[in-house]
């Protein structure tokens, strides 16, 4: 079964292995999504894949198998999302005032023309460059996550990994991110 939403609440996430309990808002309904959804944060959207089963303790949740992290589809998700504190700089105010000035282009500003930012009133030149590469950063991010679970591979010892790599490498590498892709690929 698939369903498809926007995280509300993060109640529990292991920053190790990336095991989450996290309230997912769908059209629907508000429900209780487990399993390992790595790199995940407040505001998130996402199509999961799994089953409802019903927790002795805990009631109906939605058990995850696998996810994809897909852009927000609507300006009141990407509003929620970037007020989730996800980004560096970007508050529920700062977000508020990003996504009106911006509305559909919001997506585009902050990946390419982070520059534009500063038209905001309390954005700086310097902190709208910030706020761009932030923004690509988790950016990039989603894509190595989004490419390798294709490959169906464990979302917690993706984790592990890419912690680890980051750790070791700059984190504006693009070379050394390829090599990491490729080397998590041939394990």
């Amino acid at each position: 079964m698939e369903i498809k939403g926007q995280i509300t609440e993060i109640i529990y996430q292991n920053e190790i292995n990336g095991y989450t309990v996290a309230e997912f808002e769908t059209e629907e309904e508000l429900t209780t999504a487990v399993g390992y959804l790595p790199f995940i944060n407040k505001g998130d959207s996402l199509k999961l894949q799994g089953n409802f089963i019903v927790h002795t303790d805990y009631g109906r949740q939605f058990k995850i198998d696998t996810f994809e992290k897909i852009m927000p589809d609507t300006i009141e998700a990407l509003e929620r999302y970037l007020a989730g504190g996800i980004i560096k700089g970007i508050g529920v105010a700062t977000a508020k005032k990003i996504v009106n000035t911006f509305k559909e282009s919001t997506l585009e500003v902050l990946r390419f023309e982070p520059e534009k930012l500063s038209q905001i009133k309390g954005i700086t030149a310097e902190k709208a460059i910030i706020i761009g590469e932030e923004f690509s950063e988790k950016w990039e991010l989603w894509q190595i996550v989004g490419f390798l679970e294709r490959f169906r591979n464990k979302c917690s010892k993706l984790q592990k990994s890419i912690y680890g790599f980051r750790q070791r490498c700059h984190r504006r590498d693009r070379e050394k991110s390829i090599y990491f892709v490729r080397y998590y690929l041939w394990c």
